[in-house]
């Protein structure tokens, strides 16, 4: 029993600790994340942002605001709010549980996202926060001043993965040429089939993927790991107003290469630039997306903390705040309706709706999940997901209903 009430009152300390922003900002992120992966849901994963993506100029509109507003900004944000939340979580690093706890939660992390790769989604970022956070248990006694300098090496990482990328893209191209058909055609026939069909091409889709995830998305997360982590250890959240002055002196600068980067980023990507572009350019349009996208991703998270300090977010705090102590269960929940949407399984619209409209149902998801983020946070302490991992870190289950209730 006693054992028991140590475990109550760490967990309750640890509720006590929350950073209403922080959960602010996870509930935005989820909107942005889910936006990202909707079109990856909705058409062959070969076919999203490609030159044959859209036949309309409506689709075309929302692929820009997809790639400009969005792509490689909100795994960013996340990747910075779970460094942030993992100095939290090991506030007493002298536990002599924290280790087991610790590694418990990661090892978790690694088969949901196995899981949620093979049956919901093949672009899935759990594993990757698993496999990356054995990294950041080693960061968690450096000073902040050692944890900038790692993210900014890991920063210029970043840019040596998407130039290895970018050095790869002929023989990848060659390869599609050869094969687009085909494999266009064995998707299409998956995805419309039942769920163990939908299973199997997503394991092939997942496994073929991970190289570019390794090589494009873990330096970027390891930064941005370690930039939470050092933000945390100098509470830059802790009191906005506090944070406010050093933050503004930065925003400028930071708006000036997110706005230009992205832009490029967006003519690049979604081919609006010529085919036949200068290399040279090319090769430095690669680059720039490494540090233009945290860039802009900084701007939103000082506009954000403006607006969660002034009287007019009072009314949108209980909802994204309410998503974001839920974030896993309506990350996973996103994906199971977008299952439901486009497998074959379910409604089966796979390839069969443009960007414009796939954009368009990013809303309506979003505020369902956080809707019932919301619904539950009334009588419950934690969100289903939550609850089911919170129980396994700390061996033992939790209490779920508030006080009260």
């Amino acid at each position: 029993m006693e054992k028991i009430r140590r475990k109550d009152s760490l967990i309750h300390m640890l509720a006590q600790k929350r950073i209403g922003f922080i959960d602010f900002l996870r509930g935005f992120a989820l909107f942005g994340i889910l936006v990202v992966n909707l079109p990856y849901f909705s058409k062959p994963m070969f076919l999203v942002a490609s030159q044959h993506e859209n036949a309309t100029l409506l689709d075309s509109i929302a692929s820009w605001i997809v790639a400009f507003f969005f792509e490689s900004k909100f795994y960013v944000l996340f990747s910075f709010l779970f460094g942030y939340g993992f100095a939290t979580q090991m506030g007493n690093t002298e536990d002599p549980q924290a280790n087991a706890r610790y590694f418990r939660r990661i090892f978790a992390l690694i088969i949901l996202g196995i899981l949620h790769g093979i049956f919901l989604f093949l672009g899935d970022i759990l594993l990757s926060y698993g496999i990356l956070g054995l990294a950041l248990w080693f960061l968690r006694k450096k000073s902040p001043i050692w944890l900038l300098r790692f993210s900014f090496f890991f920063l210029l990482v970043a840019i040596a993965g998407r130039i290895s990328l970018f050095a790869m893209e002929q023989s990848f191209r060659d390869f599609l040429a050869n094969n687009i058909s085909r494999i266009l055609e064995e998707t299409r026939k998956a995805y419309l089939g039942n769920f163990w069909e939908n299973a199997i091409q997503r394991s092939k889709e997942s496994f073929s993927s991970f190289r570019f995830l390794v090589l494009y998305q873990w330096p970027s997360v390891l930064a941005m790991f370690s930039l939470g982590l050092a933000a945390a250890k100098r509470s830059i959240f802790s009191n906005w107003e506090e944070a406010k002055p050093s933050l503004k002196r930065y925003f400028p600068w930071m708006l000036v290469l997110g706005v230009l980067g992205n832009l490029l980023y967006t003519f690049h990507s979604r081919h609006i630039f010529p085919e036949d572009l200068n290399k040279t350019l090319k090769f430095f349009l690669v680059c720039l997306d490494a540090l233009s996208a945290p860039a802009l991703t900084f701007c939103y998270v000082y506009l954000l903390g403006n607006y969660y300090a002034s009287s007019k977010s009072e009314a949108d705090k209980p909802w994204l705040e309410n998503a974001g102590r839920s974030s896993l269960t309506v990350y996973l929940g996103e994906s199971l309706v977008c299952c439901w949407i486009f497998c074959g399984w379910g409604l089966g619209y796979f390839d069969q709706l443009g960007s414009f409209i796939v954009l368009l149902l990013s809303v309506p998801i979003w505020i369902f999940w956080t809707g019932f983020s919301v619904l539950w946070g009334r009588f419950f302490s934690l969100g289903p997901m939550e609850w089911i991992l919170r129980s396994w870190t700390y061996w033992s289950f939790i209490k779920l209903r508030k006080r009260g209730n």
